[in-house]
């Protein structure tokens, strides 16, 4: 297929964001597969037990403020002009996203922001770049969308001048595709909490399945990401991945999960990358009254998904939070560095929380932002934006 035919699900958007995310086959993790540790091995098995606990203590507190600190003057910016391309913006939260950084931009730097919805089809992404350099912009952000598909774009904007950042395509500060800057959350990151997490809750003995979604640009580096750590921590561990992409989460992974509860018992950590992928299963182990006898954990802590943190027939027990607001403004302020010809931020540390069945009592009213007991961004940011 073609790339100029190629059309992308809006499910790939709720995965990546949930953004935000076919087939199932088996995967274990290869041993020569790339993988990413945040320290040393383990010297034992109890020190192991012991650094992952004092992680996932630190992640279930409300996220701390990890910079960025260097200042970017933005008096320049404005009347400048951005061009953000959203891959589908009937997704919420993309069109949230979009609002936000329209607003902000607006309000501290006087910069106006003209968003592209894509409806999924790359297609309409490639007449957004074409549209942007024809208007002149200075900047074109395009959210939730593989780099890889848009070399030829990138390359067109910088030689008009006009400099691409990317979002959530996986890693912070992954611009191996041309890209000036990627402001993302930190997909790794939260792969290492959900590895840290078994680790810590099964005192070392935990068998686990991580189901990946290879048809998302995020989903590898997630998903090694929690094997790596789990392998580093806990070598009597056992850990597997399986991938299940997005056309078959509804039908694929009931199946996967009731299949692992009757064929591999002790295998009870069930670790889909996010909690959409998740959700299917959650339903498949309710009805099979296997609650108290799995854990599962994924990420994005989704309105309407993580309550059942709260239902201990559900199974889910962790549910890792990245902060979509504290995103909004990483955001902004990358457009500005982009503005200025600032250097570019690698990683924003956009908050992670973690939730469980030991701070479920957090997830209660309808604005999910003030469950993160956090909103130091709010001043962090402006405070970095001098005239």
């Amino acid at each position: 297929m073609s790339r100029s035919s190629l059309r992308l699900k809006t499910g790939v958007v709720v995965a990546v964001i949930a953004v935000l995310a076919a087939g199932c086959t088996d995967e274990e993790t290869p041993s020569d597969t790339p993988t990413q540790s945040v320290g040393p091995t383990a010297t034992d098995a109890a020190a192991g037990i012991a650094e992952a606990q004092k992680i996932v203590d630190e992640y279930r507190q409300p996220p701390k403020w990890q910079g960025p600190d260097a200042p970017v003057k933005i008096g320049p910016v404005s009347g400048k002009k951005v061009t953000y391309i959203s891959v589908s913006n009937s997704i919420p939260v993309l069109k949230y996203w979009s609002d936000a950084v329209t607003r902000l931009l607006q309000q501290y730097g006087n910069v106006s922001m003209n968003v592209i919805d894509a409806k999924g089809s790359v297609d309409e992404a490639n007449k957004g770049f074409e549209q942007a350099i024809a208007q002149k912009a200075d900047v074109i952000v395009f959210q939730a969308l593989p780099a890889q598909l848009f070399q030829a774009q990138i390359t067109r904007a910088k030689a008009a001048g006009i400099k691409v950042i990317s979002a959530n395509t996986g890693v912070p500060g992954k611009v191996d595709n041309g890209q000036y800057s990627e402001v993302s959350f930190d997909y790794v990151k939260v792969g290492q909490l959900i590895g840290d997490w078994m680790v810590a809750d099964s005192q070392g003995k935990g068998k686990g399945l991580v189901v990946s979604s290879d048809d998302v640009p995020a989903s590898q580096p997630q998903a090694q990401a929690t094997a790596s750590e789990v392998k580093r921590l806990c070598p009597a561990c056992d850990i597997q991945i399986k991938d299940v992409q997005i056309p078959q989460w509804q039908t694929s992974v009931p199946t996967l999960f009731q299949t692992t509860v009757n064929s591999d018992p002790t295998r009870t950590y069930l670790l889909p990358l996010y909690d959409g992928q998740a959700l299917p299963g959650l339903g498949a182990i309710r009805t099979a009254g296997a609650g108290s006898k799995v854990k599962v954990g994924a990420f994005n802590a989704t309105p309407g998904i993580v309550e059942q943190l709260k239902d201990p027939a559900s199974g889910l027990k962790l549910d890792i939070g990245g902060h979509n607001e504290w995103w909004a403004y990483a955001c902004t302020d990358a457009i500005f560095r982009a503005l200025t010809d600032t250097a570019p931020i690698q990683n924003y540390n956009v908050g992670l929380r973690i939730y469980d069945t030991s701070n479920a009592n957090l997830i209660q009213g309808s604005d999910e932002f003030s469950w993160y007991g956090s909103t130091d961004y709010r001043t962090k940011f402006p405070a970095l934006w001098t005239k």
